[in-house]
């Protein structure tokens, strides 16, 4: 297994950020979200802890960003949030 790989487990295990943050109860699995800027390739270590509401969903980060609004943080702040918890794990 790739470095890369168990990255993307260690975030796969975790709950999701933006349901966490938000005090909200995660109602499914937590999927890995790559974050990117325009036409940037994917970086397996520039990724998320997301459900699928906050990811794939039409209020998810892939739709209209309304937890991102409701957070008032970027996808880069959550990422910060996500290292600090993985160097407290």
């Amino acid at each position: 297994m790739t470095p890369a790989q168990r990255h993307m487990e260690r975030i796969a295990a975790m709950p999701c950020i933006c349901c966490n943050l938000l005090g909200m109860k995660q109602e499914s699995r937590t999927c890995v979200h790559h974050i990117r800027e325009d036409r940037e390739a994917r970086n397996d270590f520039l990724t998320l802890p997301l459900c699928y509401m906050c990811h794939q969903s039409g209020i998810g980060v892939h739709g209209d960003k309304t937890y991102l609004q409701m957070l008032k943080m970027s996808e880069w702040a959550l990422l910060a949030r996500v290292i600090e918890e993985l160097e407290q794990g």
